[in-house]
């Protein structure tokens, strides 16, 4: 058979394309749904335009926007949407895709990623062959496009877009304008974070013979352009649900821990596990939406007068030590040992304190954190904090003890959106987990006893980030300004 009636097969066909074509050896029963889904959706549309009949099937879905896919974690989501760009792009004429992403690094490092790895996977194979189909002959992968090589990148290509969320909404609108085709795909990943406005002119974009959006997202909210696809808009959309359980490519060690460390009721189960929206919780001391808002986010920066400050919750047990480093809004890093010795646990901290400089180290006095802080106090030069989170609160009147405090302290930055987080899935459960309550009048919010009662892990990474509310931003900043910090050397530090 020639190449172009192989490429035309795959025209109609884009499972056999994702096979052949990409070489892909297993495919999920998750993705080979939304690979037939994508092939009825997309004859039906090319049917009509040529005028020809269609089936019954077909008929159903030709006027469907698109196709939605609400899915858990982990369960390839992003390499089938590599792989319907790269299908579009070799099997139709002169198409467009324009890609849409929260952010560059959703794009570049997980879409645009997958690309090159389904690109490179293709011609190796096809090499080995001997084929007249080498994928990166013909396509040429840059870190913002993907084009058909002899066009020179001006049509017939994939580009990324992200919706700048400094940008007006006015702006926000034209991130798809200018993208009109008879072939078109607008691809929208992780499309529960890109704001809404950016959707109001999708339906006007789509307007070409074979022109129709894919939305794929992990549901982290309840509302929203994503969300409506699923279920206020859903007649307009093919609509698919991926359950990380039911997922082949997903562990069961995985889900067990989440399920452990969270709770199957708990919204990060429900979000990152089922592929279901989160529910409103009143009993949350931090409402899931509220974290998931303040996740990777690029418009909240740390001001030149903040200090880094490093917390430090030290375990025991089971369970890891955890380092925090924060400045100011910004929570950069997240780091864990397992191991229980106290004095490998207090190297593994001194070396990071020397790295970081810190002006500032909490660490909690509970237990075994006691020796820790007194060894750093001793071996460093930097601001040693011991807490002691089962003290009275400074705010007596509120709070029935210091944890209570700074955990509240943590909710207000969440709810006014005065933090930056990484998109650590272990830090977002443990913070949408606690549940909050009253005792005599004053806060109380769920014990680490009373979450062992629910089957629920100890909050350690939630633990060690509160702790960097014992000072306020301004506070700190008056302190900094006054003090700063005096690096002392270490007597063979790079051996600790």
């Amino acid at each position: 058979m020639e190449l172009k009636d192989i490429i035309r097969r795959w025209f109609q066909h884009p499972r056999l394309f994702v096979q052949e074509g990409l070489c892909v050896e297993k495919i999920t029963g998750q993705q080979e749904q939304a690979l037939e889904a994508l092939e009825v959706l997309v004859n039906a549309k090319d049917k009509r335009a040529k005028g020809q009949k269609l089936s019954e099937q077909e008929a159903a879905v030709v006027d469907k926007i698109g196709m939605s896919i609400q899915s858990g974690k982990g369960t390839g989501k992003d390499a089938f949407c590599a792989w319907a760009i790269l299908w579009f792009l070799v099997c139709f004429p002169h198409p467009r895709v324009p890609c849409l992403g929260p952010t560059q690094h959703q794009m570049r490092d997980v879409l645009w990623g997958e690309i090159a790895k389904w690109m490179r996977h293709s011609a190796q194979h096809h090499r080995l062959a001997n084929s007249a189909f080498i994928i990166d002959e013909w396509l040429t992968w840059q870190t913002d496009r993907v084009y058909y090589t002899d066009y020179g990148g001006r049509e017939w290509y994939a580009v990324s877009r992200t919706a700048n969320p400094r940008a007006s909404a006015e702006e926000q609108r034209e991130t798809l304008s200018g993208f009109h085709e008879d072939y078109l795909m607008v691809v929208a990943d992780e499309a529960a974070s890109i704001p809404d406005v950016v959707f109001e002119q999708l339906e006007t974009t789509l307007t070409g013979k074979v022109n129709f959006c894919l939305v794929v997202f992990n549901p982290t909210r309840r509302t929203g352009f994503a969300i409506e696809t699923q279920t206020r808009e859903r007649k307009r959309w093919l609509c698919l649900q991926w359950n990380a359980e039911e997922s082949t490519i997903v562990s069961r060690e995985s889900i067990e821990y989440k399920a452990r460390k969270f709770g199957r009721t708990s919204n990060q189960f429900r979000v990152t596990v089922l592929g279901l929206p989160p529910k409103a919780d009143s009993d949350a001391l931090i409402p899931y939406e509220h974290v998931i808002e303040c996740v990777d986010r690029d418009d909240v920066w740390p001001l030149d007068t903040d200090p880094v400050v490093i917390g430090i919750d030290v375990g025991a047990g089971n369970d890891p030590t955890v380092y925090v480093h924060r400045r100011g809004p910004l929570v950069s890093r997240i780091d864990t040992t397992e191991t229980d010795q106290s004095e490998i646990v207090t190297n593994w901290c001194l070396r990071k304190i020397l790295e970081d400089e810190p002006f500032m180290v909490y660490v909690d006095t509970i237990g075994v954190g006691w020796g820790i802080e007194g060894n750093l106090r001793q071996r460093s030069s930097v601001n040693v904090i011991g807490v002691k989170v089962s003290e009275l609160a400074a705010e007596r009147e509120r709070f029935h003890r210091l944890r209570d405090e700074l955990y509240d302290r943590l909710r207000e930055k969440f709810e006014k959106r005065e933090i930056v987080i990484p998109n650590d899935d272990t830090l977002i459960g443990e913070l949408t987990t606690i549940r909050k309550g009253e005792l005599n009048g004053k806060l109380k919010i769920e014990s680490k006893a009373d979450l062992r009662k629910r089957g629920i892990d100890s909050p350690n990474r939630a633990d060690a980030l509160a702790l960097t509310e014992y000072y306020g931003f301004e506070q700190l900043r008056r302190l900094h300004r006054k003090g700063g910090y005096r690096r002392r050397r270490i007597e063979n530090w790079k051996t600790l």
